[in-house]
């Protein structure tokens, strides 16, 4: 969740921290880590893969958001007191907001964002389980959140952990690219950032077989009858419907550093992508060809 709107305001070097910090994270946080799943700017690089030779790499992120899956009532004492017990244990420290944690890596800030989807408290404000858990966590409530951990992939990372901690190979829960769609269309709607039209369009773009291969995957999704997948969906024809909508402006902006004519064609590239994709979504669903 980051206010940076311009791919200039990323860069490698702050990506791998990110991700050297969740490996180590991913390893410290006990039972949890098949309760947490990746969503937000570090997704696309797990989601996509291996890119054309020639296309752009993602730009990264600065931050890393992940959903956790609520605890049952059985086991929500010690669950949430492991979590947070492991997360100070790694060297992260509880901020402000509540939900995210923060740690120094190399002379700078990587902060972690928990969220999470419950009807124990309103869309856009903060959950913290019930008190007598002994911990002080939090997660920021987001519609859509947990369409995450019916539709995933798991990859496995390997990097050098923080400390010095030597190499490490974890095992990591990405949301897959519908209800990545589902995230970052309702984000766009709610905070209009144009990071968020960017990372839609990229990984729709650079899914295998390019975004209408995309689409007819993703009609066979276990989430694809949703009411926020039908939702999200109505959203995304209608912000990317045109070059002039708001959708491919955004993506646009955040690729700026051309001319006018490189800013058309990204505008027209975004219609183009998001059109694909739903289309052959559309297609699949009715023709029931999805595989």
């Amino acid at each position: 969740m980051t206010g940076r709107d311009h791919h200039t305001d990323y860069d490698e070097a702050a990506t791998d921290r990110c991700e050297r910090a969740l490996i180590t994270l991913l390893g410290d946080v006990g039972p949890w880590n098949e309760r947490i799943y990746l969503v937000g700017g570090l997704a696309p690089r797990y989601l996509v893969g291996r890119l054309p030779e020639d296309a752009a790499p993602h730009v990264g992120t600065t931050d890393v958001d992940l959903v956790i899956g609520i605890a049952i009532p059985a086991d929500a004492e010690e669950a949430y007191r492991t979590l947070h017990t492991n997360l100070r244990r790694s060297g992260f420290a509880q901020g402000t907001p509540s939900f995210a944690w923060t740690r120094e890596v190399d002379g700078a800030i990587v902060k972690f964002e928990f969220m999470c989807e419950t009807d124990a408290v309103d869309p856009g404000s903060i959950f913290r389980p019930k008190s007598g858990t002994g911990t002080g966590m939090a997660a920021f409530n987001v519609r859509g959140a947990l369409l995450a951990a019916d539709d995933f992939i798991e990859v496995e990372l390997e990097g050098e952990r923080l400390d010095r901690g030597g190499r490490s190979r974890v095992a990591l829960r990405v949301a897959n690219v519908l209800p990545y769609l589902v995230l970052k269309v309702l984000a766009f709607q709610d905070r209009h950032e144009n990071k968020d039209a960017y990372d839609l369009v990229f990984t729709l773009l650079h899914a295998e077989g390019g975004p209408a291969a995309a689409g007819g995957r993703a009609a066979s999704s276990p989430v694809v009858d949703h009411p926020q997948v039908v939702s999200a969906l109505t959203l995304a024809v209608q912000r990317f419907a045109t070059p002039d909508m708001d959708g491919p402006a955004a993506y646009a902006a955040f690729l700026a550093g051309g001319d006018d004519e490189e800013a058309a064609r990204n505008r027209q590239q975004a219609v183009a992508t998001v059109t694909a994709f739903i289309s052959e979504f559309d297609d699949a669903r009715r023709t029931g060809s999805g595989p």
